[in-house]
C-alpha cells in the first residue's frame, strides 16, 4: 500500500469520525452536515424542490515540474435547489472535495415569503423552538454553535466564515496555514477536533418587523478544514507520483 493511498484512507476515518461527530445534529428543512450526495437528493425531493437541480463540479490543477497542466478528477463541489411559489426556497448544499469527501460541510437557506410573512419575533420563536437559545443575537442575525462542548475556533464572530469564500484555513490558523501542525488564533483550540460547528439566521430587525426574507448557513467547521487539508494532501501527492513517472522516463543523451 502506497503511502498516499493510506492517507487518504486515514483521511477518510478522520472524516466519517468528524462528520459523526455533529452530523444529524442541527438541520435545515431535513438537509443535514455529513449527508452523501444520494442522502442529500432524497432529502431535497422530500422538501419539495424543482426536480432539476443544478450541479457543480471542481477539480484541482497540478504539475511535474514541467507539465503545468495537469489535473485531477472532477468532484462535486456545489447543489443547487430552489422551490417556487409564495415561498422562493433557495439551497445551496456545500461538499467536501477529493476522493475522501463527497459529504455536505455547509448549507446556505434564502428564502423569500410574498404572502403570510411572520413578524421577527414569530420567526425567533420557531428558530429557538427548534434550536435551543442562540449563543448571539445582535438584532440582526441569530447564531448557534454546536456540539455544546466544541469551542468557537474561527477568528473573529460566530459565523465569520462562508463558503463562497476561498478557504477556512486562515480563519482557523494564525501560523502555517495550511500545515496539520498549524497554529490556531485561538490557543485554546489544540486540534480541529475540538472546534463546534454553527448555524446563523439573517433576519430584518424590529420584533414586529415582517420576515419577508431570510438567510440562513449551517457550517461544519471541522470537517471543511480537514476537507481542504486531505484535499491539498490529495493533490500533493499526485503531482510527487506525476514527478517520479517524468524522472523515470528521463534519458541522458549522449555525451
Amino acid at each position: 500500500m502506497s503511502i498516499a493511498f493510506a492517507r487518504l484512507i486515514l483521511v477518510a476515518v478522520l472524516l466519517s469520525n468528524a462528520y459523526g461527530a455533529c452530523a444529524q445534529t442541527f438541520d435545515i428543512v431535513g438537509l443535514s452536515l455529513g449527508m452523501t450526495e444520494t442522502q442529500a437528493r432524497t432529502a431535497l425531493k422530500a422538501h419539495g424542490v424543482d426536480p432539476n437541480l443544478q450541479e457543480q463540479r471542481q477539480h484541482y490543477a497540478y504539475s511535474d515540474g514541467v507539465n503545468h497542466g495537469l489535473t485531477t478528477e472532477d468532484f462535486l463541489y456545489t447543489i443547487d435547489a430552489e422551490r417556487r411559489g409564495d415561498t422562493h426556497d433557495a439551497l445551496t448544499l456545500y461538499f467536501s472535495p477529493g476522493p475522501a469527501g463527497g459529504r455536505v460541510v455547509a448549507i446556505a437557506r434564502r428564502l423569500e415569503m410574498a404572502t403570510g410573512a411572520p413578524t421577527r419575533r414569530q420567526y425567533v420563536e420557531a428558530l429557538v423552538k427548534k434550536y435551543g437559545t442562540p449563543v448571539e443575537d445582535d438584532g440582526n442575525t441569530l447564531r448557534w454553535q454546536f456540539p455544546a462542548e466544541k469551542i468557537q475556533c474561527i477568528a473573529g464572530a460566530v459565523g465569520s466564515y462562508s463558503p463562497t469564500q476561498p478557504s477556512i484555513l486562515k480563519k482557523l490558523y494564525g501560523a502555517n496555514v495550511g500545515s496539520r501542525d498549524g497554529v490556531f488564533h485561538n490557543r485554546a483550540v489544540t486540534s480541529l477536533d475540538d472546534c463546534a460547528s454553527y448555524l446563523s439566521y439573517a433576519l430584518p430587525s424590529g420584533d414586529d418587523s415582517a420576515v419577508t426574507q431570510s438567510t440562513a448557513l449551517l457550517v461544519d467547521v471541522a470537517a471543511t478544514a480537514e476537507g481542504e487539508l486531505a484535499a491539498a494532501e490529495w493533490v500533493a501527492g499526485l503531482a510527487e507520483q506525476a514527478r517520479l513517472a517524468r524522472e523515470g522516463q528521463g534519458a541522458v543523451p549522449a555525451l
